[in-house]
């Protein structure tokens, strides 16, 4: 049985090591590593890497299938993404409305009449569709797509990461024009119960947690009440996961065990054996019920990642006590993992996924290890007892994955959950449950139980609210902080779940031993004699140590030089010795799709110039991309923020970042956006040893794009010039203003209307930087600007290829790292 467990293990292990090549190998390496897994049954000494090269082989299979979807179909992305597309197909998930923007899953049949050998899914945006949109529904639609492409910033949300994890393979909206059709006017079921539901629901400001509740569907919830949940580390609860499934199963178990009571199965006495059987079919038929249940509210949430994760477990929980198979709990995990792994394969990239896994595996553990503790006293106070221990327990161990992933962890989590949970699983998950089943028989008694549910969310509400607006109730942290918290967790965890025996055999007994007896050795002699007798006679000598007093002058030397060298460390990074030191600086590059953001950065301090866009559905570049980033280098503050000029591009962000940063100075010229300083030629400004020397505009009027505040950056040696979106007119103005450069923010993200040779030569930069979106409409950088720059012998980078471009400049020149390639390379985020 041992065999089994390893089996499985490594065959999840394989599939997590397939995660980190930077591409999916093609169908020659991938059969040549099945070759190689089939060989390895032959020779006993590699059989045990047969289940770790069959992992790594289904989840690369996975991963080539996903990325060879468009090859499949004899399709050529880029081309289609250059002109409009017909696309036949259906809606496959409920429409998310925000105003008039409808955003859908759409699973492509036809492109132009061509029919596709595999379906493909793509995300689309539809502006003021002329009907209703719902699931199920069957579409011709003229649209523009293009391949699946996210941001790639440091701190930040990877949504090309989240549409592989959906097998999405294509994203882009929907052109209103008359070509447009509704081919069949079917909604699946799913839809039209939303459809009733959302209709009965009350005007209410916590209405929509109902919809998360009871459909998944969690797009309706105002940002004011994922604050709360966030800050009280409640946002499990709304994700319909297993929780929400256990629930159902277990409510629905009982419900029809206590109708089965009911079933009259005949005296024992006149035929015990067919009252046997009939009993044992019951339960059967109990079971099957159970499962029924929780299938049907898996459809409700859409059969989303967590519901299939909770269904796969409690259908083998089910299966295992009906067949009389006996698992253990870790074998148990790791066949449910391993089921996963064939069924869901990309459900790897989820941080949810690791999350979920992460806290069965925890509760699993502290159920061991205090399971004396929790089953003495009374049945109401084992309850207590193990409500507290499990969440205190989760909250603890819970936090340096929450730090990881988000950046943050609640302080407020464990006294809010240890409210919530009991609520939210007695009554209010219940209740809305009840609602929904409510729907087929009368919509006043859905509309009662909505309004019962909504009431005991209300009175949790204040709870939760009260602990969100406490300053400890969520607290940043820097990478440096995650880490240090990950390391006294470990040992927490050490301490806490490793029994005393296993403790003695580790290294870290061994050296609690070692340092005893060095302490005995130099402190207590006769102590040590007495030790050291003791362990001659029993034969444990290896952990002796004798030391003369050379030994113990060279041991205090060698701490007196470490404690020196942190003290010398810690006064340079302040700068208050060494002033000669160099120290490098930074020019940070972030990938905002099509807009502009740069961070010039010297150590903690930091300017930002420019901010990116903000768009009408509230995504916004400021929350996305630069906000995560100041939020993993822990920098709360910005000493400048320069707005080039007011186009949406490249001020879309300031008003997030006014609310969310302290912000010493705002250096702008448009007067609606009330700056306390201008940027004019001659306003020129010394920071942190850099000279700042701003070359245009000469006045604060002119046309947006040309009145962009153009500044060169230099520390005497390196210089860097940001250029805004100046066109060729200005170009021509600025030559012969010592505006030689190193490298350059090429000017309107390589519009056609900029980059002059002349300029080029003038600048005569040895790297250029484009930052623009991934194939967008006006195609910048165009193909004529590139060109241009490499007749000048310029080398370029992009943003939407290289994602956040980060350059490292000093005395020794000048280091380009691309996120994309050096950072975070790896296929399912490229």
């Amino acid at each position: 049985m041992r065999t089994m467990d390893w089996w499985l293990l490594t065959f999840v292990l394989g599939a997590i090591l397939s995660l980190f090549f930077p591409l999916a190998p093609d169908i020659f390496y991938l059969s040549l590593f099945f070759v190689l897994a089939l060989a390895s049954i032959r020779y006993k000494a590699l059989r045990g890497l047969l289940p770790l090269l069959l992992g790594f082989c289904w989840l690369v299979y996975c991963a080539e299938q996903y990325q060879n979807s468009w090859q499949a179909n004899n399709l050529n992305p880029i081309a289609l993404a250059k002109q409009r597309q017909q696309l036949n197909g259906q809606i496959v998930t409920i429409p998310r409305i925000s105003g008039s923007i409808n955003r859908f899953n759409f699973s492509i049949v036809k492109i132009n009449d061509q029919l596709l050998a595999r379906p493909l899914i793509a995300r689309l945006r539809w502006d003021n569709p002329p009907e209703m949109l719902a699931q199920g529904q069957q579409h011709q639609l003229l649209a523009k797509i293009k391949p699946a492409h996210g941001l790639a910033n440091p701190g930040g949300f990877s949504y090309q990461t989240w549409l592989r994890q959906k097998h999405i393979v294509a994203s882009g909206y929907v052109l209103n024009k008359q070509s447009n059709r509704l081919l069949d006017t079917r909604q699946s079921m799913r839809q039209r119960l939303f459809n009733q539901y959302h209709h009965l629901l009350p005007q209410h400001p916590l209405a929509p947690l109902l919809l998360a509740l009871s459909f998944g569907e969690r797009h309706g919830i105002e940002q004011t009440a994922w604050q709360v949940l966030q800050a009280t580390g409640t946002q499990h609860l709304i994700a319909i996961s297993g929780l929400h499934l256990g629930l159902i199963a277990s409510m629905s178990f009982i419900f029809f065990a206590l109708i089965a009571r009911l079933i009259p199965l005949g005296s024992p006495a006149e035929n015990v054996a067919h009252g046997l059987l009939m009993a044992s079919n019951l339960r059967t038929l109990v079971m099957f019920f159970s499962l029924s249940a929780a299938l049907g509210y898996a459809y409700l949430a859409g059969f989303s990642l967590p519901t299939v994760r909770a269904l796969v477990m409690l259908l083998l929980y089910w299966l295992t006590r009906l067949l009389g198979i006996r698992f253990s709990v870790k074998r148990w995990l790791l066949f449910a993992l391993f089921i996963l792994m064939l069924i869901t394969p990309f459900a790897l990239l989820s941080a949810s996924f690791w999350l979920s896994v992460y806290a069965v595996s925890i509760i699993f553990l502290v159920l061991w290890r205090f399971s004396r503790t929790l089953q003495s006293g009374r049945t109401l106070s084992q309850k207590i007892r193990a409500l507290l221990i499990i969440q205190l327990s989760l909250t603890v161990f819970l936090m340096p994955i929450s730090a990881l992933v988000y950046g943050k962890i609640s302080l407020a989590a464990l006294p809010a959950n240890l409210v919530a949970v009991p609520v939210m699983s007695l009554i209010t998950i219940p209740l809305c449950l009840l609602s929904v089943l409510s729907l087929t028989i009368s919509d006043t008694l859905a509309g009662l139980f909505m309004g019962l549910a909504l009431q005991s969310l209300s009175i949790l509400w204040l709870w939760l609210e009260f602990l969100s607006q406490q300053g400890w109730a969520l607290l940043s942290l820097s990478r440096q902080q995650t880490h240090i918290l990950t390391l006294v967790v470990v040992l927490l965890a050490t301490k806490t779940f490793l029994s005393a025996t296993l403790l003695q055999s580790t290294i870290f007994s061994s050296l609690a031993v070692y340092c005893r007896r060095y302490y005995l050795a130099v402190y207590n002699r006769a102590v040590y004699n007495k030790a050291k007798n003791e362990a001659v006679n029993s034969g444990q000598t290896g952990h002796l140590v004798l030391l003369s007093a050379k030994h113990r002058i060279i041991w205090l030397l060698l701490i007196s030089g470490f404690a020196l060298s942190l003290t010398l460390l810690a006064l340079v990074r302040q700068n208050k010795v060494l002033p000669a030191f160099t120290k490098p600086w930074q020019v940070l590059v972030f990938d905002v799709g099509q807009g502009l953001s740069v961070a010039i950065k010297q150590g903690k301090h930091l300017i930002l110039y420019d901010t990116g866009a903000a768009y009408p559905s509230g995504f916004n570049m400021a929350d996305s991309v630069i906000l995560p980033y100041l939020q993993q280098q822990n920098i709360g503050q910005l000493e400048k923020l320069i707005i080039s000029h007011s186009d949406n591009d490249h001020a879309g962000g300031l008003s997030i970042l006014r609310n969310n940063l302290v912000l010493d100075q705002l250096v702008a010229n448009d007067p609606t956006l009330n700056g306390n300083a201008a940027c004019l030629r001659g306003d020129d400004f010394t920071w942190q040893g850099l000279s700042f020397r701003v070359l245009w505009p000469k006045e604060s009027k002119g046309r947006k794009n040309d009145h962009s505040c153009v500044i060169q950056i230099s520390d005497g040696k390196n210089r860097v010039l940001l250029t805004g979106d100046i066109s060729s007119r200005v170009e021509r103005k600025l030559l012969g203003s010592g505006i030689k450069s190193d490298l350059m923010i090429a000017p309107h993200h390589g519009s056609k209307s900029s980059s002059d040779v002349a300029f080029l030569q003038a600048v005569a930069p040895q790297y250029a930087i484009f930052s623009a979106g991934f194939l967008n409409q006006w195609s910048m950088p165009s193909e004529e600007v590139i060109q241009r720059y490499q007749q000048v012998g310029i080398k370029t980078f992009t943003t939407a290829k290289s994602g956040m471009i980060t350059i490292e400049l000093d005395a020794s020149g000048i280091e380009i790292t691309q996120y994309r390639r050096h950072s975070w390379p790896f296929w399912f985020a490229n």
